[in-house]
Protein backbone atom coordinates (compact mmCIF):
# COMPACT_ATOMS: atom_id res chain seq x y z
CA UNK A 1 0.00 0.00 0.00
CA UNK A 2 2.86 2.07 0.69
CA UNK A 3 4.20 1.57 -2.43
CA UNK A 4 1.21 2.34 -4.22
CA UNK A 5 0.99 5.31 -2.38
CA UNK A 6 4.08 6.67 -3.56
CA UNK A 7 3.77 5.91 -7.00
CA UNK A 8 0.53 8.05 -7.10
CA UNK A 9 2.63 10.97 -5.26
CA UNK A 10 5.41 10.82 -7.48
CA UNK A 11 2.84 10.93 -10.58
CA UNK A 12 1.07 13.79 -8.86
CA UNK A 13 3.93 15.73 -8.90
CA UNK A 14 5.66 15.36 -12.06
CA UNK A 15 1.63 16.02 -13.37
CA UNK A 16 2.07 19.37 -11.66
CA UNK A 17 4.95 20.06 -12.92
CA UNK A 18 4.25 19.72 -16.17
CA UNK A 19 1.22 21.76 -15.95
CA UNK A 20 3.59 24.62 -14.22
CA UNK A 21 5.89 23.86 -17.28
CA UNK A 22 3.43 24.17 -19.51
CA UNK A 23 1.97 27.14 -17.55
CA UNK A 24 4.88 29.35 -18.48
CA UNK A 25 6.14 28.75 -21.73
CA UNK A 26 2.33 29.99 -22.40
CA UNK A 27 2.97 33.15 -20.15
CA UNK A 28 6.21 33.66 -22.29
CA UNK A 29 5.02 33.46 -25.75
CA UNK A 30 1.94 35.44 -25.11
CA UNK A 31 4.12 38.10 -23.54
CA UNK A 32 6.38 37.94 -26.83
CA UNK A 33 3.38 38.06 -28.65
CA UNK A 34 1.60 41.33 -27.21
CA UNK A 35 5.31 42.73 -27.47
CA UNK A 36 5.34 42.34 -31.07
CA UNK A 37 1.94 43.23 -31.58
CA UNK A 38 2.60 46.95 -29.67
CA UNK A 39 5.73 47.30 -31.61
CA UNK A 40 3.69 46.81 -35.39
CA UNK A 41 0.79 48.44 -33.44
CA UNK A 42 2.96 52.03 -32.62
CA UNK A 43 1.87 55.06 -34.67
CA UNK A 44 3.91 55.31 -37.51
CA UNK A 45 5.31 59.21 -37.81
CA UNK A 46 5.52 59.93 -41.84
CA UNK A 47 8.29 62.61 -42.69
CA UNK A 48 7.64 64.34 -45.79
CA UNK A 49 11.67 65.65 -47.31
CA UNK A 50 11.68 67.38 -50.54
CA UNK A 51 15.54 67.28 -52.32
CA UNK A 52 16.74 69.71 -55.00
CA UNK A 53 20.42 70.75 -56.01
CA UNK A 54 21.46 71.79 -53.75
CA UNK A 55 19.25 71.89 -50.81
CA UNK A 56 16.96 69.61 -48.31
CA UNK A 57 13.30 70.69 -47.37
CA UNK A 58 12.94 70.92 -44.06
CA UNK A 59 16.61 71.37 -43.26
CA UNK A 60 15.72 71.12 -39.73
CA UNK A 61 13.28 68.41 -38.57
CA UNK A 62 12.08 68.06 -35.27
CA UNK A 63 9.80 64.80 -34.54
CA UNK A 64 9.20 62.97 -31.38
CA UNK A 65 10.35 59.38 -30.39
CA UNK A 66 8.92 56.85 -32.04
CA UNK A 67 8.34 54.64 -35.38
CA UNK A 68 9.52 57.12 -38.42
CA UNK A 69 9.07 56.46 -42.09
CA UNK A 70 10.73 59.17 -44.48
CA UNK A 71 8.85 59.76 -48.17
CA UNK A 72 11.40 61.31 -49.75
CA UNK A 73 10.66 63.27 -52.97
CA UNK A 74 13.35 64.24 -55.83
CA UNK A 75 12.11 68.41 -57.19
CA UNK A 76 15.74 68.42 -58.48
CA UNK A 77 17.69 67.50 -61.96
CA UNK A 78 19.60 65.25 -61.33
CA UNK A 79 19.84 62.09 -58.85
CA UNK A 80 20.03 61.99 -55.53
CA UNK A 81 20.02 59.97 -52.28
CA UNK A 82 18.95 60.48 -48.83
CA UNK A 83 20.43 59.04 -45.38
CA UNK A 84 20.18 59.20 -41.71
CA UNK A 85 23.05 58.86 -39.54
CA UNK A 86 23.67 59.33 -35.82
CA UNK A 87 26.62 61.29 -34.91
CA UNK A 88 30.01 59.52 -34.80
CA UNK A 89 28.33 56.11 -36.93
CA UNK A 90 29.23 56.07 -40.70
CA UNK A 91 26.93 53.48 -41.27
CA UNK A 92 23.58 55.41 -42.08
CA UNK A 93 19.83 53.80 -40.22
CA UNK A 94 18.05 55.03 -43.07
CA UNK A 95 19.00 54.72 -46.27
CA UNK A 96 17.07 55.93 -49.70
CA UNK A 97 19.41 55.47 -52.73
CA UNK A 98 19.06 56.39 -57.02
CA UNK A 99 15.92 59.14 -56.58
CA UNK A 100 15.85 59.64 -59.58
CA UNK A 101 14.31 63.52 -60.83
CA UNK A 102 10.37 63.37 -60.25
CA UNK A 103 10.85 60.37 -58.47
CA UNK A 104 9.56 59.66 -54.87
CA UNK A 105 10.48 56.57 -52.54
CA UNK A 106 9.37 55.65 -48.89
CA UNK A 107 12.04 54.68 -46.72
CA UNK A 108 11.78 51.51 -43.81
CA UNK A 109 10.01 52.07 -40.50
CA UNK A 110 12.94 52.84 -38.06
CA UNK A 111 12.50 53.44 -34.33
CA UNK A 112 14.29 56.74 -33.58
CA UNK A 113 15.14 57.35 -29.37
CA UNK A 114 15.82 61.13 -28.52
CA UNK A 115 19.43 62.65 -29.90
CA UNK A 116 20.14 65.03 -32.83
CA UNK A 117 20.85 63.18 -36.11
CA UNK A 118 22.90 64.51 -39.09
CA UNK A 119 20.49 64.06 -42.37
CA UNK A 120 21.75 64.63 -46.32
CA UNK A 121 22.48 63.69 -49.73
CA UNK A 122 26.33 61.99 -49.74
CA UNK A 123 26.71 61.82 -53.17
CA UNK A 124 29.99 63.23 -54.05
CA UNK A 125 29.93 67.34 -53.57
CA UNK A 126 25.85 67.25 -53.21
CA UNK A 127 26.78 67.23 -49.14
CA UNK A 128 29.40 69.95 -49.47
CA UNK A 129 27.26 72.04 -51.75
CA UNK A 130 24.48 72.80 -48.91
CA UNK A 131 22.41 69.41 -49.57
CA UNK A 132 22.71 68.76 -45.59
CA UNK A 133 20.41 69.42 -42.31
CA UNK A 134 19.10 68.10 -39.05
CA UNK A 135 17.12 65.80 -37.57
CA UNK A 136 16.00 66.42 -33.90
CA UNK A 137 14.30 63.98 -31.88
CA UNK A 138 13.30 64.63 -28.28
CA UNK A 139 10.08 64.12 -26.13
CA UNK A 140 9.13 68.47 -26.42
CA UNK A 141 8.71 68.04 -30.07
CA UNK A 142 5.97 68.02 -32.18
CA UNK A 143 5.28 68.47 -35.83
CA UNK A 144 7.87 68.79 -38.74
CA UNK A 145 9.54 71.93 -38.42
CA UNK A 146 11.44 73.77 -41.46
CA UNK A 147 14.46 76.02 -40.25
CA UNK A 148 15.51 78.73 -43.11
CA UNK A 149 18.40 80.71 -43.24
CA UNK A 150 17.88 84.38 -42.47
CA UNK A 151 18.38 87.20 -44.81
CA UNK A 152 21.40 88.08 -42.80
CA UNK A 153 23.16 84.33 -43.29
CA UNK A 154 22.12 84.53 -46.70
CA UNK A 155 24.23 87.79 -47.53
CA UNK A 156 26.86 86.40 -45.53
CA UNK A 157 27.09 83.25 -47.56
CA UNK A 158 27.08 85.25 -50.35
CA UNK A 159 30.04 87.66 -49.51
CA UNK A 160 32.06 84.90 -48.13
CA UNK A 161 32.00 82.62 -51.90
CA UNK A 162 32.59 86.04 -53.85
CA UNK A 163 35.57 87.30 -51.81
CA UNK A 164 37.12 83.88 -51.83
CA UNK A 165 36.76 83.87 -56.28
CA UNK A 166 39.12 82.35 -57.47
CA UNK A 167 40.37 80.62 -54.59
CA UNK A 168 43.39 78.72 -55.23
CA UNK A 169 43.11 74.54 -55.06
CA UNK A 170 46.10 72.03 -56.64
CA UNK A 171 46.07 71.12 -60.30
CA UNK A 172 44.79 73.11 -63.68
CA UNK A 173 43.20 71.18 -65.74
CA UNK A 174 43.17 71.54 -70.21
CA UNK A 175 46.46 73.05 -70.37
CA UNK A 176 47.92 72.38 -74.16
CA UNK A 177 50.28 69.39 -74.02
CA UNK A 178 53.24 70.10 -76.47
CA UNK A 179 53.97 66.95 -78.87
CA UNK A 180 57.12 65.47 -80.04
CA UNK A 181 57.82 65.29 -83.29
CA UNK A 182 59.29 62.18 -84.67
CA UNK A 183 59.93 61.73 -88.32
CA UNK A 184 57.22 64.79 -88.90
CA UNK A 185 54.38 63.16 -86.68
CA UNK A 186 53.25 65.09 -83.66
CA UNK A 187 53.30 62.56 -80.79
CA UNK A 188 51.23 63.06 -78.10
CA UNK A 189 51.72 61.22 -74.72
CA UNK A 190 48.54 60.21 -72.64
CA UNK A 191 48.58 58.36 -69.36
CA UNK A 192 45.35 57.47 -67.85
CA UNK A 193 45.93 57.60 -64.21
CA UNK A 194 43.96 57.25 -60.74
CA UNK A 195 44.53 61.15 -58.35
CA UNK A 196 42.74 62.58 -55.87
CA UNK A 197 41.71 65.75 -57.60
CA UNK A 198 41.07 69.07 -55.53
CA UNK A 199 37.82 70.65 -56.88
CA UNK A 200 37.62 73.45 -54.72
CA UNK A 201 39.41 74.40 -51.67
CA UNK A 202 39.87 71.34 -49.54
CA UNK A 203 37.70 68.69 -51.24
CA UNK A 204 39.71 66.08 -52.72
CA UNK A 205 37.52 63.43 -54.70
CA UNK A 206 39.32 60.11 -56.13
CA UNK A 207 39.33 60.29 -59.56
CA UNK A 208 40.51 59.33 -63.18
CA UNK A 209 43.13 61.76 -65.27
CA UNK A 210 45.17 61.87 -68.17
CA UNK A 211 48.43 62.87 -67.64
CA UNK A 212 47.10 63.89 -63.79
CA UNK A 213 45.12 67.01 -64.79
CA UNK A 214 41.18 67.16 -65.07
CA UNK A 215 39.85 67.53 -67.87
CA UNK A 216 42.86 66.21 -69.27
CA UNK A 217 45.71 67.82 -71.69
CA UNK A 218 44.53 70.10 -74.79
CA UNK A 219 45.57 68.54 -77.97
CA UNK A 220 46.09 71.03 -80.57
CA UNK A 221 46.86 70.06 -84.03
CA UNK A 222 46.02 71.65 -87.98
CA UNK A 223 44.75 70.50 -90.91
CA UNK A 224 47.13 67.72 -92.59
CA UNK A 225 49.17 66.45 -89.80
CA UNK A 226 50.41 63.08 -89.12
CA UNK A 227 49.12 62.44 -85.80
CA UNK A 228 50.07 59.42 -83.06
CA UNK A 229 48.37 59.25 -79.98
CA UNK A 230 49.95 57.01 -77.19
CA UNK A 231 47.98 56.07 -74.44
CA UNK A 232 49.36 54.11 -71.65
CA UNK A 233 46.79 52.74 -69.46
CA UNK A 234 47.86 52.86 -65.24
CA UNK A 235 44.15 52.37 -64.16
CA UNK A 236 42.55 49.26 -62.38
CA UNK A 237 40.59 49.00 -65.24
CA UNK A 238 40.42 48.44 -68.92
CA UNK A 239 39.61 51.81 -71.26
CA UNK A 240 40.78 53.18 -74.77
CA UNK A 241 39.95 56.43 -76.44
CA UNK A 242 37.44 58.03 -78.88
CA UNK A 243 37.85 60.73 -80.72
CA UNK A 244 34.64 62.33 -80.65
CA UNK A 245 33.19 64.00 -83.95
CA UNK A 246 36.81 63.57 -85.63
CA UNK A 247 37.09 62.18 -89.15
CA UNK A 248 39.26 58.92 -88.84
CA UNK A 249 39.63 55.29 -90.00
CA UNK A 250 37.47 52.86 -88.51
CA UNK A 251 40.19 51.29 -86.92
CA UNK A 252 41.15 54.64 -85.31
CA UNK A 253 37.50 55.41 -83.58
CA UNK A 254 38.15 53.76 -79.83
CA UNK A 255 35.68 51.32 -79.54
CA UNK A 256 36.57 47.84 -77.50
CA UNK A 257 35.21 44.73 -79.57
CA UNK A 258 34.23 46.98 -82.01
CA UNK A 259 37.40 48.59 -83.79
CA UNK A 260 39.73 47.38 -81.42
CA UNK A 261 40.76 45.21 -77.92
CA UNK A 262 40.44 47.03 -74.78
CA UNK A 263 43.44 48.34 -73.37
CA UNK A 264 43.46 46.92 -70.49
CA UNK A 265 45.76 47.80 -66.91
CA UNK A 266 49.82 47.86 -67.66
CA UNK A 267 48.95 48.14 -71.41
CA UNK A 268 50.21 50.89 -74.05
CA UNK A 269 48.10 51.67 -76.84
CA UNK A 270 48.78 53.92 -80.43
CA UNK A 271 45.77 55.79 -82.44
CA UNK A 272 47.38 56.98 -85.78
CA UNK A 273 45.91 59.03 -88.09
CA UNK A 274 46.18 62.30 -90.62
CA UNK A 275 43.86 65.54 -89.51
CA UNK A 276 41.55 65.83 -92.67
CA UNK A 277 38.78 68.16 -90.43
CA UNK A 278 38.21 72.14 -90.73
CA UNK A 279 39.67 73.67 -87.99
CA UNK A 280 37.18 73.12 -84.79
CA UNK A 281 36.58 72.03 -81.63
CA UNK A 282 36.42 68.10 -80.58
CA UNK A 283 36.50 66.01 -77.67
CA UNK A 284 38.58 62.40 -76.58
CA UNK A 285 36.95 60.52 -73.91
CA UNK A 286 36.77 56.44 -73.07
CA UNK A 287 34.89 54.51 -74.36
CA UNK A 288 35.20 51.69 -72.35
CA UNK A 289 32.55 51.77 -69.02
CA UNK A 290 32.34 55.53 -70.42
CA UNK A 291 29.52 56.43 -67.69
CA UNK A 292 32.08 56.02 -64.92
CA UNK A 293 35.27 56.83 -66.46
CA UNK A 294 34.34 60.05 -67.96
CA UNK A 295 32.71 60.98 -65.12
CA UNK A 296 35.96 60.48 -63.18
CA UNK A 297 37.87 63.01 -65.15
CA UNK A 298 38.68 61.41 -68.13
CA UNK A 299 38.01 63.63 -70.91
CA UNK A 300 39.80 66.33 -72.81
CA UNK A 301 39.86 69.11 -75.71
CA UNK A 302 40.88 68.24 -79.53
CA UNK A 303 41.55 71.43 -80.81
CA UNK A 304 42.00 71.73 -84.64
CA UNK A 305 43.71 75.12 -85.68
CA UNK A 306 43.01 77.75 -88.59
CA UNK A 307 43.17 81.18 -89.36
CA UNK A 308 42.63 83.25 -85.95
CA UNK A 309 40.65 86.40 -86.30
CA UNK A 310 40.33 86.62 -82.82
CA UNK A 311 42.64 88.26 -80.13
CA UNK A 312 42.12 85.88 -76.63
CA UNK A 313 41.00 82.46 -76.70
CA UNK A 314 39.80 79.84 -73.62
CA UNK A 315 38.21 76.34 -73.49
CA UNK A 316 35.09 76.22 -71.08
CA UNK A 317 34.15 72.82 -70.35
CA UNK A 318 30.94 72.30 -68.31
CA UNK A 319 31.00 68.69 -66.05
CA UNK A 320 28.46 67.32 -63.70
CA UNK A 321 28.42 64.33 -61.78
CA UNK A 322 30.76 63.13 -59.10
CA UNK A 323 33.31 65.95 -59.30
CA UNK A 324 29.80 68.03 -58.69
CA UNK A 325 29.18 70.72 -61.26
CA UNK A 326 32.39 71.86 -62.46
CA UNK A 327 34.25 74.44 -65.01
CA UNK A 328 37.32 72.43 -66.15
CA UNK A 329 37.15 70.16 -63.58
CA UNK A 330 36.51 72.97 -60.47
CA UNK A 331 33.45 74.15 -58.40
CA UNK A 332 33.18 78.28 -57.88
CA UNK A 333 34.99 79.49 -56.03
CA UNK A 334 38.04 77.79 -57.41
CA UNK A 335 36.92 78.25 -61.34
CA UNK A 336 39.56 80.30 -63.00
CA UNK A 337 38.34 84.00 -64.48
CA UNK A 338 38.39 84.43 -68.37
CA UNK A 339 40.75 87.42 -67.67
CA UNK A 340 41.09 90.25 -70.90
CA UNK A 341 41.89 93.42 -71.91
CA UNK A 342 39.00 96.19 -73.16
CA UNK A 343 38.21 95.92 -76.67
CA UNK A 344 39.78 92.64 -77.48
CA UNK A 345 38.12 89.59 -79.52
CA UNK A 346 37.34 86.51 -77.33
CA UNK A 347 37.10 83.62 -78.45
CA UNK A 348 35.53 80.90 -76.06
CA UNK A 349 34.84 77.40 -76.38
CA UNK A 350 32.08 75.42 -74.77
CA UNK A 351 32.12 71.76 -74.55
CA UNK A 352 30.00 69.80 -72.65
CA UNK A 353 31.58 66.24 -71.08
CA UNK A 354 28.74 66.02 -68.58
CA UNK A 355 25.54 63.99 -69.21
CA UNK A 356 22.97 67.06 -68.61
CA UNK A 357 22.09 70.27 -70.37
CA UNK A 358 23.61 73.14 -69.75
CA UNK A 359 22.66 76.84 -70.88
CA UNK A 360 25.48 78.65 -70.44
CA UNK A 361 24.52 82.30 -70.12
CA UNK A 362 26.93 85.69 -70.46
CA UNK A 363 26.64 88.89 -68.13
CA UNK A 364 27.26 91.70 -70.12
CA UNK A 365 27.94 91.13 -73.34
CA UNK A 366 25.99 89.42 -76.73
CA UNK A 367 28.03 86.77 -78.46
CA UNK A 368 28.34 85.50 -81.91
CA UNK A 369 27.87 81.55 -82.19
CA UNK A 370 30.46 80.93 -85.17
CA UNK A 371 30.88 77.09 -84.74
CA UNK A 372 29.03 74.11 -83.58
CA UNK A 373 30.50 70.55 -83.08
CA UNK A 374 33.53 71.29 -84.96
CA UNK A 375 31.67 73.39 -87.72
CA UNK A 376 31.40 76.64 -88.85
CA UNK A 377 28.33 77.48 -89.28
CA UNK A 378 26.40 81.22 -89.95
CA UNK A 379 26.99 83.51 -86.92
CA UNK A 380 23.91 83.95 -84.83
CA UNK A 381 23.67 86.95 -81.80
CA UNK A 382 22.88 85.01 -78.16
CA UNK A 383 23.55 85.80 -74.46
CA UNK A 384 22.70 82.19 -73.37
CA UNK A 385 23.53 78.81 -75.49
CA UNK A 386 22.15 75.91 -74.27
CA UNK A 387 25.40 72.96 -74.37
CA UNK A 388 23.99 69.40 -74.83
CA UNK A 389 25.92 66.65 -73.72
CA UNK A 390 28.14 65.73 -76.43
CA UNK A 391 27.95 68.92 -78.19
CA UNK A 392 30.96 72.02 -78.37
CA UNK A 393 29.94 75.74 -79.45
CA UNK A 394 32.73 78.12 -80.75
CA UNK A 395 31.42 81.57 -79.14
CA UNK A 396 33.24 85.20 -79.88
CA UNK A 397 32.88 88.66 -78.26
CA UNK A 398 34.40 91.66 -78.02
CA UNK A 399 34.94 93.11 -74.38
CA UNK A 400 33.84 96.46 -74.76
CA UNK A 401 33.62 97.24 -71.22
CA UNK A 402 35.44 97.21 -68.34
CA UNK A 403 33.79 95.08 -65.32
CA UNK A 404 33.65 91.46 -63.64
CA UNK A 405 30.81 89.89 -65.84
CA UNK A 406 29.46 86.69 -64.48
CA UNK A 407 29.59 83.66 -66.98
CA UNK A 408 27.65 80.37 -65.70
CA UNK A 409 25.01 77.99 -66.33
CA UNK A 410 21.45 79.41 -65.72
CA UNK A 411 19.96 76.83 -64.28
CA UNK A 412 20.47 77.98 -61.18
CA UNK A 413 20.32 75.23 -58.92
CA UNK A 414 23.91 74.12 -60.41
CA UNK A 415 24.99 77.99 -59.64
CA UNK A 416 23.82 79.15 -56.53
CA UNK A 417 21.49 78.64 -53.33
CA UNK A 418 21.15 80.30 -49.84
CA UNK A 419 24.36 79.53 -49.57
CA UNK A 420 25.80 81.29 -51.89
CA UNK A 421 27.18 80.82 -55.50
CA UNK A 422 28.74 77.20 -56.30
CA UNK A 423 29.42 75.00 -59.06
CA UNK A 424 29.35 75.98 -62.98
CA UNK A 425 30.25 79.62 -62.54
CA UNK A 426 32.88 81.52 -63.16
CA UNK A 427 33.72 85.50 -64.46
CA UNK A 428 34.85 87.36 -67.71
CA UNK A 429 37.50 89.83 -65.93
CA UNK A 430 37.70 92.81 -68.60
CA UNK A 431 40.75 95.34 -67.37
Amino acid sequence: MDKLFQIIFVSLLVLILAVLILVLIYVQDSSQMMSKDNIQEMPVELISVELKEFKISPSEINIKPGNVKFEVKNIGSVAHEFSVFEPGNTIPIVSVKNIENGQSKESNVVMLKEGIYEIGCYLPGHLEAGMKGKLVVGTAASQPSMKSMSNEEIEKAHEENIKAFPAKTEGLGAQWIEPKIVDGVKVFELTAMPIKWEVYPGKFIDSYSYNGQIPGPEIRVKQGDKVKVVLKNNLPESTSIHFHGLDLPFSQDGVPFISQDPVRPGETFEYNFTIIDTPGTFIYHPHLNAEQQVDKGLFGTFIVEGEKNWDVEYTLIPGDGSHGYTLNGKEFPATAPIIVQKDQKVLVRIVNAGSQLHPMHLHGFDFQVIAQDGKPTTAYTRDTITVAPGERYDILFTASKTGIWPFHCHILSHVESEHGMHGMATAVIVQ
